[in-house]
């Protein structure tokens, strides 16, 4: 079967806390997803998280803009502070660096994820179909990241939002009911390693609802490709979850 990966959470550089594996640079990234057969992958730089987004967007853009098979995203803050400028200045800055999707570092940039902080910027997200990222591991206690999606999401209803990066044990009884209820939200693959789970969570809510995504480097980007690859379940559905859902997504993108 021919499947082309596309890796919704990876990210390069060194970070504060060193993580399982390491990349420090776009071409040190390449090169793990050429060992794993990884065609291309959304990416984050550590400056991005650890720094500053105003630091880390710059650089991230800088780095991978020869690069094809990495995909630019953004770290948001507040428009209120005006470190990235208001909210029609930062579309129009990601309209130039062709940024289709963004990641919200509640916890880690101190900032509280809702309509007051965020309302005229996700209203825009959400008339343009601009996908949001929320890493589940970055909030404390990693079931806040679920109450902070859901909160999110019924002031937002239509946004499209992903939780990534949540870890093996399963995180079902939080995020099933949000796939039911939620017709635009998203987990990934990265970590989640129950049993029969992925084949399951397609057949009761649609292929279309999982991204393939590895946490890089946190941790390695075999054993999220083994779990996808070896699931009990159609190639059809394979196939979207493995990449054509996260090229739709972010196609779908107005950046006009």
């Amino acid at each position: 079967m021919t499947m082309t990966l596309f890796d919704c959470n990876a990210a390069y550089g060194i970070f504060s806390v060193p993580p399982t594996r390491r990349a420090d640079t776009p071409d040190d990234l390449l090169q793990e997803m050429a060992s794993c057969g990884i065609s291309a992958a959304l990416v984050r730089h550590a400056a991005q998280i650890d720094e500053s987004p105003q630091v880390g967007n710059r650089v991230l853009c800088e780095q991978i803009r020869c690069h094809d098979d990495l995909a630019p995203s953004w770290a948001i803050l507040p428009p209120d502070t005006g470190e990235l400028g208001d909210v029609a200045h930062f579309l129009a800055d990601m309209r130039v660096e062709g940024v289709r999707a963004l990641w919200a570092y509640p916890s880690k940039h101190r900032y509280l994820l809702n309509a007051t902080t965020f309302g005229d910027l996700f209203d825009e997200l959400v008339a343009r179909r601009i996908p949001l990222m929320l890493p589940r591991q970055e909030q404390s206690g990693g079931h806040d990241a679920w109450q902070v999606a859901d909160e999110l999401l019924s002031e937002f209803p239509d946004m499209r939002l992903a939780v990534v990066g949540h870890g093996p044990w399963g995180d079902d009884r939080y995020f099933r009911p949000m796939l039911r209820r939620y017709r635009h939200f998203y987990v990934d693959t990265s970590r989640y390693e129950l049993d029969g789970g992925i084949a399951q969570v397609c057949q009761l809510y649609g292929p279309e609802r999982l991204l393939f995504g590895t946490a890089f480097p946190h941790t390695g980007m075999g054993g999220a490709m083994l779990t996808l690859l070896q699931c009990d379940m159609p190639d059809g559905h394979k196939r979207l979850v493995a990449g054509e859902n996260l090229k739709r997504l972010l196609e779908e993108a107005d950046l006009s």
